[in-house]
C-alpha cells in the first residue's frame, strides 16, 4: 500500500504531499480543490510508465485521443489537450508523482515536454520536402523509476495522423489500480470482473454486498441475454432483471465490490463514491468496502462532496483503516489536512466544515 504521496506541478497542483495514508482514504474539499486530480495523479503512478493511460487522463475528463472530433483539431488545439496536465498550462515545468509503497519502495514518475531525439520529415507526393514547420514539434516525455534501480522511459508524439506512442523501454513494477468514474465504467467491465471472481470462488462476497440494499436477492448472474454480457439479479420472480433495472445503487455497489476484487494488493480510485447511494446505507456500504478491501488487500483512495459520506466512513470504520483528508487549494501550495479520530469527532459535534 502506499503510505505517503507527493505530486508537484500537475494540473492544479504546483506541489502536495500527504504523508498519513490508510487502507481506506477518503479526500473531500471545495470544487477545484484538485481531488479528481489527486486520483489520476495516482492512476498514472500505478502504470508505471504506460503513456496511454497519460492521455487516458483527458479521456477522464471528456476527450478522447481517438475521436472524430479530436481528429479533425488542428495540430495546435490538439497539443492544447497535453497542455491542460501541467499547471497554468506551463508547459516548461516538469511533471513529477513520487509515492513510497510499503512493498514496492519508492515510486517515481516524471513527465515533460521535450524536443524529439529524431525528427520525421514529411515528404508530399512528388518526393519533395513538406514545406511543415518542425521546429516547434514536440513530444511528452514520461520517465518512471521504482526505488532507483528499475527505471524506463516512454514518449507520446503528436503527427499529422494523431499521437504516436513509444512503449517503456522495460517492464517496471508497480501497483495495479482501477480508477472508477460513472461516465467511464461499462456494464461490460462489471460483467467481465464478476466472471474472474467466480473462477475464484467468491462470487458470493458480490451476493452478500448487494443485499444491502435489496435483502430479496437470492443470486447474481452474468449473461448476454441482452446481446453483451451485463449482470443480472434473481428476487424471486419468473425471470431474471437486468441489474441496472434495481436501481443505482445496486449498480454502484456491484461496480465497486467488483473493481476491488480485481487488484489484489493494489488500489481503487473513486470519485464522488456516495454517487447513486441514499445516505441511509452509506454506513453498510463502508462496511462492504471495508471487507472487501481487507479480503484482497487493496488500498481504497475515495473523494466525496457529502457531509453523511464522511460521517458514515468514520462511524462505520476503525481508526487504524481509516483515513479524512482535506484537500485545500492555495495560490503557491496546495494544502492536505488528514484528521485525527478525536478531531473528526470534535467536528461533526461542532458543526465544523470538513467537506
Amino acid at each position: 500500500m502506499f503510505t505517503r504521496i507527493k505530486i508537484q506541478n500537475f494540473r492544479t497542483f504546483n506541489e502536495l504531499e500527504i504523508s498519513d495514508l490508510g487502507r481506506i482514504n477518503l479526500f473531500t474539499g471545495a470544487n477545484n480543490s484538485g481531488k479528481t486530480s489527486l486520483l489520476e495523479a495516482l492512476f498514472l503512478l500505478s502504470g508505471a510508465g504506460n503513456p496511454h493511460l497519460v492521455l487516458n487522463s483527458n479521456v477522464l475528463r471528456g476527450f478522447d485521443q481517438n475521436a472524430t472530433l479530436v481528429k479533425t483539431m488542428s495540430t495546435d488545439l490538439q497539443r492544447d489537450l497535453w497542455k491542460e496536465l501541467f499547471p497554468q498550462l506551463d508547459v516548461s515545468k516538469t511533471i513529477e508523482v513520487a509515492g513510497d509503497h510499503d512493498s514496492l519502495g519508492k515510486l517515481t514518475m516524471e513527465i515533460s515536454l521535450e524536443r524529439p531525439s529524431i525528427t520525421k520529415v514529411a515528404h508530399d507526393a512528388n518526393g519533395n520536402l513538406s514545406a511543415t514547420n518542425f521546429a516547434e514539434e514536440r513530444v511528452l516525455a514520461i520517465r518512471f523509476s521504482n526505488s532507483g534501480t528499475e527505471q524506463n522511459e516512454s514518449q507520446i508524439r503528436l503527427t499529422a495522423q494523431g499521437f504516436e506512442f513509444s512503449p517503456p523501454s522495460s517492464a517496471t513494477a508497480s501497483p495495479p489500480a482501477i480508477l472508477l468514474l460513472s461516465r467511464t465504467s461499462t456494464i461490460q467491465d462489471d460483467a467481465r470482473r464478476l466472471g474472474k471472481l467466480r473462477t475464484q470462488k467468491r462470487g458470493g462476497l458480490l451476493l452478500d454486498a448487494l443485499r444491502v440494499v435489496e435483502p430479496k436477492l437470492i443470486a447474481i448472474e452474468d449473461n448476454t441475454a441482452s446481446g453483451a454480457p451485463m449482470l443480472w439479479g434473481d428476487v424471486g420472480l419468473s425471470e431474471l432483471v437486468p441489474l441496472p433495472v434495481m436501481g443505482e445503487g445496486m449498480t454502484r455497489i456491484a461496480r465497486l465490490v467488483l473493481a476491488i476484487s480485481s487488484v489484489p494488493h493494489g488500489a481503487v480510485l473513486v470519485d464522488e463514491v456516495e454517487n447513486g447511494l441514499h445516505h441511509s446505507i452509506l454506513q453498510k456500504v463502508w462496511k462492504v468496502i471495508d471487507v472487501a478491501a481487507r479480503e484482497f488487500n487493496t488500498q481504497i483512495f475515495a473523494t466525496s462532496h457529502s457531509l453523511e459520506c464522511a460521517a458514515a466512513a468514520h462511524n462505520a470504520l476503525a481508526p487504524r483503516v481509516f483515513r479524512l483528508h482535506r484537500l485545500e487549494a492555495g495560490d503557491a501550495k496546495c494544502r492536505c489536512v488528514t484528521y485525527e479520530p478525536e478531531s473528526i469527532d470534535a467536528a461533526f459535534k461542532h458543526d465544523l466544515e470538513v467537506r
